[in-house]
């Protein structure tokens, strides 16, 4: 994945509190595509290519418990 080819998209979800690494380890794990730059109380910033957008929204829906 090349950097310059991604855009930065804002998701909500509440981390709970954990730092950046927890975060990412638990991305691997539901397999979000993408690169984690940052992360709050409220949402984390990933970079992503343009096309792995409907599938990490399908996994954060998943994450969050929407679909089962």
């Amino acid at each position: 994945m090349i950097l310059s080819n991604t855009i930065n998209i804002r998701y909500k979800y509440k981390t709970g509190g954990m730092n950046t690494k927890e975060m990412a380890q638990l991305l691997k794990y539901y397999r979000l595509k993408g690169f984690l730059k940052s992360t709050n109380t409220n949402s984390f910033i990933v970079a992503v290519l343009p096309e792995d957008k409907a599938h990490n929204r399908k996994v954060l829906n998943e994450l969050k418990g929407l679909v089962q």
